[in-house]
């Protein structure tokens, strides 16, 4: 795990807790470690800039073709569990969190062991789609297809709802908007479903992901136990840039803020 993006992480959320009660709109920044915090503007909240390159994720599938020494060429690809593709005469290549247009160069450096000056290009093939993740106390947690114009509420219907244990007060929505720019939102579910705060009702982008905390945590091994095995693909999360598997983290930011458990 990169100790630098768990850092900012948990600056961030130390920020939102020394920031006051558990419940109600908020909004933090971190970025460079610069950290902001304060009351929710609706108005203001940042979106992901769009890719300029697309980064390589498990289940991918890559074509390698050689300008020159076709008899190399590799065709469907996909990128293992771990990361990883495997191919003659260089061996496995981990490739999951990579720029597609960074492969390339990758390649021509492997096989320039072999071959003078090789020319090599990784393709795209096939894709996974993009998703959403669910995490904390809802009923079916996970990760789930995204759709344009998705907004929390769709998200949360996904996954089945909030569980009667929910703290539907502090639901967290986690996103990074840039390589040292991480962002949590949160929002007063119940303003949503009890005052008909449907301006509160954000969208929700690609990889974002959504936290529900759980109204009661004992301990941190109850809390790990609550989130353990939440995530369908959570190496996907890491390499991804979001890292937020550091479960202690999360724990401590709903241990430590001022609503009651």
């Amino acid at each position: 795990m990169n100790n630098h993006v768990v850092k900012l992480i948990a600056v961030a959320f130390l920020a939102v807790t020394l920031g006051g009660c558990g419940g109600g709109n908020r909004f933090i920044s971190n970025r460079g470690g610069q950290v902001e915090s304060g009351e929710l503007v609706l108005k203001d909240i940042p979106r992901r800039p769009a890719q300029k390159d697309y980064i390589i994720s498990y289940g991918d599938v890559l074509d390698v073709v050689f300008l020159y020494d076709t008899p190399l060429n590799q065709s469907a690809l996909k990128v293992r569990p771990d990361g990883k593709i495997s191919l003659p005469h260089v061996g496995e290549i981990a490739v999951a969190g990579m720029p597609i247009s960074a492969l390339d160069s990758l390649l021509a450096a492997r096989y320039s062991e072999i071959l003078v000056d090789p020319s090599v290009t990784a393709i795209l093939h096939d894709f996974q789609a993009p998703v959403v993740y669910i995490m904390g106390d809802v009923n079916v947690p996970g990760g789930y297809p995204f759709r344009s114009g998705m907004t929390l509420l769709n998200a949360l219907t996904l996954s089945g709802g909030p569980l009667k244990t929910a703290r539907k007060s502090g639901v967290l929505v986690i996103r990074r908007i840039g390589p040292d720019h991480i962002v949590g939102i949160q929002i007063d579910l119940r303003e949503i479903l009890d005052k008909k705060r449907f301006d509160l009702d954000i969208p929700i982008e690609p990889l974002d992901i959504v936290f529900v905390p759980k109204s009661k945590l004992s301990s941190a091994e109850d809390f790990v136990s609550v989130v353990s095995d939440l995530l369908i693909k959570p190496s996907d999360v890491y390499l991804r840039g979001w890292e937020v598997a550091n479960v202690k983290v999360l724990y401590d930011f709903y241990r430590h803020s001022g609503n009651p458990y």
